[in-house]
């Protein structure tokens, strides 16, 4: 199945790379069926002429047959493959000439859209303030007052806070700007509209306080779905007993319901630069932890293996369904089935065999999870699991296995005692320590992060998580009918989750815990992963295969010091959009202007965590004006600056005064500048010293560097005056 799964991956990888047209890819998918059909037909014939024959004609028969075996294998994986580039296309080319991806503009169009509502309405904080997203499938739309079908699943975010009667399977009727999601805005954020288009969501539809929302009548009204009246009473249930719904409480929320609402910017934070985020999807973990739970009662009440296994899986899909059919727990409940089914019928369980299958259902159904983060960083973790931690554990627990020619009666009593507890512990960190080697470069792919710290919080929180989530469960167990216990359990399942907290920003404290980092190169992660699984697998010190891989690995080590050396000697500068901010890296790198309060906030921070910067310690303010320096404030009080640079102009800007007000209590900081002068590697044109112009723009800082034979001018935003005073000094 693991082989079966990576053939129809390169289909799909094919689709993503070259989209051909659908009705060429079946044909060609119904050439190779009726070739490996015929092919089949010449080797049954062989083998029954093969019977009724015999001396020279046997022997080429044999020969044939054979030959036929091989091209029926050949033409099987490349079916295979066929299948995987053709499902992908469907999913993703424009087939209906209704798509919404016809009808709408690039640059978006003021519609009226109608259509089912695809989920219940999603609450989500931002820096912004609270939105709700919902996801519906267009059935028809009102464009340039003419309504018209329409095809296409879209996001609608709103401000609004839709009532109880909006949820999934309502038929609506909304208003507002219809247009495709906004990009990145600079290479290496955060890109929405990819993210959406992974989802099959090409527009999204943005609506204001203007808006009208309507039900449509419906033939049959839906009921409310399962997932949003389980999330609803369990949300309650968790509450009992505690004083007030804190920050505990919504994380225990996230972490047992998949509820996203309490995952802001500063609450995940400490727990992604720790390495323990993934405890808050339902993922692995999660799905492992309740078939666990249910598989230990079911057989304390001496039901059958066979039976137990019959009704653990339903369960297991029924709370899957219950919080919201999140791909995480979709993933983790059909690897489960297959490790529950095999149990359950005294099966051999092979997880290879079953993480392949699971992979190859889950992309036949929806080959875009293929491209998202969490599949990625599931099967490649379970992979190493699977592969590189047999030989881990067995290394460490020869640290600590005793002499086994020596009788147990033999032995000191504090080795009997420690002996369980330390095979527990090498077992957790074997886990904590593969599962980390195979996350790393893709966690510094997708969040340019890389957490060391991870290796050593993840076993202490992981261990609180177990423990939040077994109390979480014998809450849900307990509910109305014994509410004491329930007080209880929640009480431990909140206890749990601030430890888990704790644990997390202490551990995110830590000196060189995690850093930012920029995408590694997709030869560094193919690398990377081709000498974890060589080496964990033992298949790169065979004797044949030694010297191939030891000179492969000689070669990527080579490779990675030369990559090195020259980033170490490359000069970048980075202009955002939409925002006047110049990032500089290169000697003494430095920013030059921090852009308005929305730029210092949300743009800058992730360009520098794309770039790889942890902290930015100096800063050039050109000018006092709003969108080049007004978000100050904000950048003085999360960097560590060292030095700010200012033109020695005096100014009237508001900003200009609220800077120095900034900086009058650290002097240190501050650093007036003028013609002449130096900013590492960047020389100072305007103003001069004797400059003092009415206008700030027009005493705005003007720098010019040379780099590997490179002239730079960074003018800023300079007024006339101030550029006739630059051009008169030549």
């Amino acid at each position: 199945m693991l082989i079966l799964a990576g053939l129809y991956v390169l289909g799909v990888l094919l689709g993503e790379w070259l989209p051909l047209p659908i009705p060429l890819l079946l044909g060609a998918a119904l050439a190779v069926g009726i070739c490996m059909f015929a092919v089949d037909w010449m080797a049954t014939r062989c083998s029954g002429a093969i019977s009724k024959t015999s001396g020279f004609l046997c022997d080429h028969l044999n020969m044939v047959a054979g030959l036929a075996s091989g091209g029926r294998t050949v033409l099987l994986a490349v079916l295979l493959v066929f299948v995987g580039w053709s499902n992908f296309i469907r999913q993703t080319a424009i087939i209906s000439p209704h798509d919404l991806r016809l009808l709408i503009p690039p640059e978006g169009a003021i519609v009226t859209i109608r259509g089912k509502m695809a989920s219940s309405p999603d609450q989500r904080r931002t820096g912004f303030g609270k939105r709700m997203l919902v996801q519906v499938n267009t059935e028809s739309i009102l464009l340039e007052d003419q309504w018209q079908p329409a095809h296409g699943r879209i996001l609608i975010s709103t401000t609004d806070q839709l009532g109880a009667e909006y949820f999934s399977g309502r038929m609506i009727q909304v208003d507002g700007v219809l247009a495709p999601p906004e990009t990145a805005s600079s290479p290496g954020l955060f890109d929405y509209r990819k993210n959406l288009y992974r989802r099959g969501i090409h527009h999204e539809l943005r609506t204001d306080e203007f808006s009208h929302w309507k039900l449509l009548p419906q033939p049959d009204v839906p009921t409310r779905p399962l997932a949003d009246v389980f999330r609803n009473w369990a949300r309650h249930n968790f509450r009992k007993g505690l004083p007030e719904q804190d920050e505990a409480l919504e994380l225990l929320w996230a972490m047992s319901l998949g509820w996203r609402t309490a995952l802001t910017g500063d609450v995940a934070a400490p727990f992604m630069q720790s390495g323990t985020m993934h405890l808050f999807a339902i993922s692995g973990l999660h799905i492992a932890l309740v078939a666990g739970i249910l598989v230990a009662l079911l057989r304390v009440t001496r039901l059958p293996r066979s039976w137990a296994g019959g009704v653990a899986i339903p369960l297991l899909w029924f709370y899957t369904a219950a919080t919201g059919w999140q791909p995480s727990a979709v993933r983790a409940s059909v690897m489960m089935t297959l490790i529950l089914g095999a149990w359950a019928l005294k099966r051999p369980v092979n997880i290879l065999n079953s993480l392949g299958a699971a992979a190859f259902l889950i992309l036949l159904w929806d080959p875009q999870q293929l491209f998202r983060a969490s599949f990625q960083l599931s099967f490649v973790v379970v992979f190493s699991l699977a592969l590189v931690m047999p030989p881990v554990v067995e290394w460490l627990q020869a640290g600590v296995r005793p002499d086994p020619y020596l009788p147990r009666q033999l032995w000191p009593r504090w080795r009997r005692w420690i002996l369980e507890p330390s095979y527990w512990l090498v077992g957790a960190l074997s886990v904590s320590f593969s599962a980390w080697l195979a996350s790393a470069p893709l966690v510094a792919h997708h969040f340019h992060l890389f957490n060391p710290v991870a290796l050593l919080a993840n076993v202490p929180v992981v261990l609180c998580g177990i423990l939040a989530l077994a109390s979480c469960m014998g809450s849900l167990l307990c509910g109305e009918w014994l509410e004491p216990v329930t007080i209880l359990f929640n009480h431990s399942a909140w206890f749990f989750m601030r430890c888990m907290m704790g644990l997390s920003e202490w551990a995110a404290s830590l000196p060189h815990a995690w850093q930012y980092v920029r995408s590694p190169e997709p030869w560094m992660m193919a690398g990377w992963y081709a000498l974890l699984f060589g080496v964990g697998t033992g298949w790169f010190l065979r004797p044949q295969i030694r010297r191939w891989a030891m000179g492969g690995g000689i070669v990527f080590t080579i490779a990675l010091i030369v990559n090195w050396q020259t980033d170490r000697q490359t000069v970048s500068l980075t202009f955002l959009p939409n925002s006047p901010v110049v990032h500089f890296e290169g000697p003494q790198e430095m920013l030059i202007d921090c852009g308005n309060e929305q730029a210092a906030e949300f743009t800058v921070p992730r360009h520098l965590q794309s770039r790889g910067v942890d902290a930015i310690q100096r800063l050039v303010l050109t000018h006092g004006v709003r969108h080049h320096v007004g978000g100050f404030p904000h950048t003085f009080d999360s960097q560590p600056l060292q030095r700010v640079f200012l033109s020695h102009a005096k100014s009237s800007s508001k900003y200009h005064r609220n800077i120095l007000a900034k900086l009058a209590d650290t002097p240190a900081l501050q650093s007036m500048v003028s013609a002449g002068d130096t900013i590492g590697s960047w020389k100072i044109l305007h103003p001069a010293k004797g400059d003092d112009f009415s206008s700030s723009t027009d005493d705005a800082l003007v720098l010019i560097g040379e780099f590997h034979g490179f002239r730079i001018l960074l003018i800023s935003n300079l007024g006339p005056r101030g550029q006739q005073a630059l051009l008169s000094r030549g």
